[in-house]
Formats: structure tokens, sequence, C-alpha cells
């Protein structure tokens, strides 16, 4: 006769499974990865010193990138923060 598992044992299936912030996060970054590839013609980017012509594809990847990173860094600081407060 199996035996039910005690309440704080977890069962696990196997497979991926994905909640509700990944499924969002894939398909904005698919959403994100097909606006680059349409976006490819050159343009010129100026920033404070300098200026520069580069394929757009090349600044789009570059700021989703940077924004990546940045949110990466807020939300290990607010994690971090919260887990840190008494």
């Amino acid at each position: 006769m199996p035996t039910q598992p005690a309440p704080h044992e977890q069962v696990h299936g196997g497979g991926l499974r994905l909640g509700g912030r990944q499924v969002m996060a894939l398909v904005i970054g698919v959403l994100l990865i097909v606006f680059i590839a349409v976006n490819n013609d050159d343009v010129a980017v100026s920033f404070v010193f300098f200026n520069v012509e580069l394929p757009l594809w090349v600044v789009l990847a570059g700021t989703a990138l940077l924004g990546v990173g940045i949110g990466m860094l807020l939300g290990a600081r607010r994690t971090k923060r919260k887990y840190m407060s008494p």
C-alpha cells in the first residue's frame, strides 16, 4: 500500500515548470530578439564626447543588456534589503 508523503516533504514531478514571471520574461525576450533582428540599419550614436555609427541591432542589444544588468543589480539590492531588515 503506497504511503502519503509528510506535509513537509515536497514531491517534485519530472519536467520543466514555468511560473507566470518566467513565461512573461520568455515572451518579452522573444519579442525583443525579433525586434532587434528586424531593425538592422546603421544609425549615428552620440554620447557625451564621441560620435559613432553602428548597426541599430548593436545599439538595441547593448541597451537591452544594460537594462537587464541594472534590473539584476536593483533586484539583488532589494532582495538583500528584504532579508537583512529585522
